[in-house]
């Protein structure tokens, strides 16, 4: 019985979690307009069988190295359905990772500060989002983060050193390089300084670093040559970061209120922080790879959200540690309050696609099912015991996700994702279409489900001629 009320409640937030990540990964289409051209190129290599030189519909593709076309390729060839072929390795990978990191987190810092740091980065905005999509922004922040981890006991008050923990760090580390160029080269850069005294155990880290991740640079430069370094180093790493031409160019501070937003619902949690200071190497190490990730990211012109992953878990490590003891009701009362807007969010997000711009909550009209979904969160906290309160305010973020998917994902998947058109209007007259000037997020998204490229109307006017429209699927028009 002992054994029974000990692991019950962890029990419980595995299987949740498990199931929000895998729930429901095909209800809506591919989005935006990365999503259907990595799963593209991955459906691609399955079906040409060659997987060292990416190609989106017959040109070759060099913006990002293979990891995660491998991994769709893979899921591919067993028979999954399109979107679950892209969704279900990233969403695996998440939970693997998330087990990886509470049990070395148990490890280095004890069971409670592993149990915060894994259960508020599991359900955390940004961390949730980017496990349910082909992106490779979450392979990236995995391997990245299992790096750090593996790296950490060589900081402690009394260093351990380990041969096989330095190995499998560059191992991860070269994954990382494979998930997203060589942006983890730079991240990791702060290492050199607090592990200084170590610097004759870089060799072995370098070397199987190396044997992991060179090996498809070398082969996929010796089938390409020169455009590979051209698109892929020059265009993709350096224009990147002072070029106006990628279309990402945001402010200086564009990263303060988007990681706020990734934190949620536990932001207000990450004041702590600034309440308890920093006590060891390891932890000034964490926060020194997160303020120097996050000054570079800042200093880069070219910024998107997802950017910002891989330093979320160093950041969540951080906030664990922060808290003594169990966590008192005082910090969980605001986390409650956001908590209890979730629903809120969902149900107003239909109506702002709609209009497109911001029509208010819908206090007004709420059924008894969401006066349930925002009264939870607030009655855990006030009513259940101090060392229930985490664990049912965790369990209401996850019934809160389901509640989003429930409400928004139809209309995503009416809106947003080209599926349903698709499905709907263009297959019938998919070999005589051609799009014109309408948003990249359609041409992607048409074209992943058409299997090949829709061709703008002034290369290769067709009878049927897709049209751009504001906030909507684009207008069909007959020339004929």
């Amino acid at each position: 019985m002992s054994f029974l009320r000990r692991y019950f409640p962890l029990f419980t937030l595995v299987v949740a979690i498990a199931s929000f990540y895998l729930y429901n990964l095909s209800s809506v289409g591919l989005l935006g307009p990365d999503e259907p051209r990595y799963a593209a190129i991955g459906r691609g290599m399955a079906q040409s069988g060659d997987w060292i030189t990416p190609t989106l519909w017959g040109a070759h593709w060099f913006e990002k190295p293979p990891l995660l076309y491998w991994l769709t390729a893979m899921a591919t060839t067993i028979g999954a359905g399109p979107e679950v072929s892209a969704r279900l390795p990233v969403a695996l990978l998440s939970l693997i990772f998330l087990g990886l990191f509470c049990w070395l987190l148990k490890n280095e810092f004890g069971p409670q500060p592993a149990i915060i740091s894994t259960a508020t980065l599991a359900t955390s905005a940004g961390w949730i989002a980017y496990s349910d999509l082909c992106l490779t922004d979450l392979p990236l922040a995995c391997f990245f983060s299992l790096t750090i981890l593996l790296l950490l006991p060589l900081l402690r008050p009394n260093p351990v050193y380990s041969p096989a923990r330095v190995m499998l760090s560059g191992a991860c580390l070269g994954l990382a390089i494979l998930a997203k160029g060589l942006v983890p080269i730079v991240l990791i850069l702060p290492a050199l300084w607090f592990l200084r005294r170590d610097w004759r155990k870089w060799p072995m880290f370098l070397g199987v670093c190396l044997i992991v991740a060179l090996p498809w640079y070398l082969l996929v430069y010796q089938r390409n040559g020169y455009p590979f370094i051209e698109d892929f180093i020059l265009k993709q790493h350096v224009q990147r970061f002072y070029s106006h031409s990628l279309e990402h160019v945001q402010p200086w501070y564009y990263y303060f209120p988007v990681l706020l937003g990734i934190v949620f619902p536990w932001t207000p949690l990450f004041a702590r922080l600034f309440m308890k200071p920093v006590f060891d190497a390891r932890h000034k190490f964490l926060l020194a790879l997160c303020a120097f990730g996050f000054l570079f990211f800042s200093a880069s012109l070219n910024k998107l959200n997802g950017y910002l992953l891989p330093l979320v878990p160093l950041l969540f490590i951080l906030l664990g540690c922060a808290f003594d003891g169990p966590i008192q009701k005082r910090w969980l009362i605001p986390c409650a309050v956001l908590v209890a807007a979730i629903p809120l969010i969902a149900l107003a997000i239909p109506p702002i696609m709609s209009a497109g711009k911001i029509t208010g909550f819908p206090v007004t009209h709420l059924s008894a099912t969401n006066l349930f979904y925002v009264a939870a969160p607030l009655a855990v906290v006030l009513l259940a015991r101090r060392s229930w309160a985490p664990i049912l305010l965790v369990l209401c973020v996850v019934g809160g996700g389901f509640f989003v998917k429930i409400v928004t994902f139809p209309m995503l998947d009416q809106q947003v994702s080209a599926r349903t058109f698709w499905h709907e209007q263009i297959q019938p007259i998919a070999d005589n279409v051609c799009e014109e000037w309408i948003k990249r997020d359609w041409v992607y998204g048409l074209s992943f489900y058409r299997g090949e490229l829709i061709p703008p109307c002034y290369l290769h006017p067709t009878e049927w001629h897709l049209m751009p429209r504001p906030r909507t699927t684009p207008a069909i028009r007959n020339t004929k």
